[in-house]
């Protein structure tokens, strides 16, 4: 080359040829280069990309997996390119799973898990370490998603080596220590599960919990869920469940009995549930419970009865929360509906019917409707106690066979204390 002045003259450089197919590791003797598809696909950490949409099969032989956590713990060191879906169908039979399906990545937002559509009964996960381990069936934690769960049937062992310990001569269920699971859970800001129209899940602690902030998501219905301790369906902590209609029965937890649980749908501490159309019944508690400033849209449910006849309540609404019932049917409970401690429940149109102390009490909260059908309560149609308040129109032409339509607690003073309270209030048009 020639120099000028301190400057490059026309040069000419000559240096090595890279290999486009390199046979030797990183760091091994040799001269090859390896290239960056190369690193990626064989290093380790070990990954691999799917590019487009495919499938992984499931069954006892024949498929390229005879577990369905082993084709699932695959999935999680896949990375996905152009929205490509990694379907894992699981053929029919049962499976013994020795852990929960768990994730705390977005990726696997990619992942559907799916059985037999048609007949979900035919696909069981049966997970066997659900006694003393607080482990579940399908659980999204801290921002991890799940694309979509659908086709089967989850659950836990019932013959006491399961989070289920025994069921007594009433129905009641006493649970096993730690063991206090869900079918499905989503736990965390951003994490968030689709479920199909076609799963069932049975005798877990819990059905299904989005808790702190996660979210399920059934827009499609059709998850039937059973066997339960303290909740089937619970939204808390800023979880959202959304289950157009689902239907949910016999929950309950009388391990200790003196602090009893057991229903059907909860949203707790500011939890958001959306289950237009579900069903509920056998609970021991109530069918649907709103606490600590729940949020719950429940348009057309039907609430069919305790798990204990004649007790317990239909819509229990406390604590500033609020549901909005329109069209609800709620039958066979101790309480129709009641709105106690600031709650406030909305019962338009609904057809409250068949229960004992009363179909409609606001126990210092409030209840607010129109068009209701309140008939053949055996104590009382409407019952305001404790500066409780409700006001319905077009309801009291629908008001008849109740023990005694109206009963609303007057001023007074608290014989003990001295205290003095106002008038709760009913006003019926």
């Amino acid at each position: 080359m020639d120099v000028q002045n301190g400057t490059a003259v026309s040069p000419t450089l000559k240096g090595g040829v890279e290999i486009s197919a390199p046979s030797d590791r990183p760091g091994a003797a040799g001269t090859a280069i390896p290239n960056t598809f190369w690193v990626d696909r064989y290093y380790s950490p070990k990954t691999w990309f799917i590019t487009t949409n495919t499938t992984w099969t499931v069954c006892r032989s024949g498929c390229a997996y005879k577990n369905p956590l082993d084709a699932w713990n695959a999935a999680l060191n896949a990375d996905f390119l152009n929205g490509a879906i990694l379907t894992i169908s699981i053929g029919d039979g049962i499976y013994n799973l020795d852990n929960q399906f768990f994730t705390n990545v977005t990726k696997t937002e990619h992942v559907h898990i799916v059985g037999d559509t048609a007949a979900p009964d035919k696909v069981v996960l049966n997970f066997t370490k659900t006694k003393g381990n607080n482990l579940g069936g399908f659980a999204a934690y801290n921002g991890g998603k799940i694309g979509l769960i659908n086709g089967m049937t989850i659950q836990a062992p019932t013959d006491g080596t399961g989070a289920l310990a025994s069921t007594d001569r009433y129905g009641r269920h006493v649970w096993n220590s730690q063991s206090y699971g869900a079918g499905i859970a989503a736990y965390g800001a951003g994490s968030n599960i689709v479920v199909g129209s076609r799963v069932v899940i049975h005798g877990l602690y819990y059905s299904m919990v989005a808790d702190n902030n996660g979210g399920i998501d059934a827009p499609q219905g059709g998850v039937a869920m059973s066997l339960a301790g303290d909740v089937n369906a619970m939204a808390r902590g800023g979880g959202v469940i959304v289950c157009t209609p689902c239907s949910a029965t016999d929950a309950s937890d009388y391990t200790h009995p003196d602090i009893t649980l057991g229903s059907n749908y909860d949203a707790e501490r500011g939890g958001s549930l959306y289950i237009d159309g579900s069903t509920g019944s056998k609970s021991l508690i109530t069918g649907v419970v709103g606490l600590t400033g729940g949020h719950i849209w429940a348009h057309h449910v039907t609430l069919t009865g305790s798990l204990i006849p004649a007790s317990g309540q239909g819509a229990w609404i406390t604590g500033n929360s609020s549901a909005e019932f329109t069209g609800c049917n709620i039958s066979g409970y101790n309480i129709g509906v009641n709105a106690t401690n600031g709650g406030y429940a909305s019962v338009d149109t609904c057809n409250i019917h068949r229960n004992i102390q009363g179909g409609i009490v606001a126990d210092g909260g409030r209840v607010t409707g129109a068009s209701a059908i309140i008939t053949d309560n055996t104590t009382y149609g409407i019952q305001a106690l404790h500066q409780g308040s409700v006001v319905m129109f077009g309801t009291y032409a629908g008001m008849r066979a109740n023990g005694t339509n109206f009963s609303a607690q007057p001023a007074g003073v608290e014989h003990r204390s001295g205290s003095a309270y106002t008038a709760s209030s009913i006003d019926v048009q």
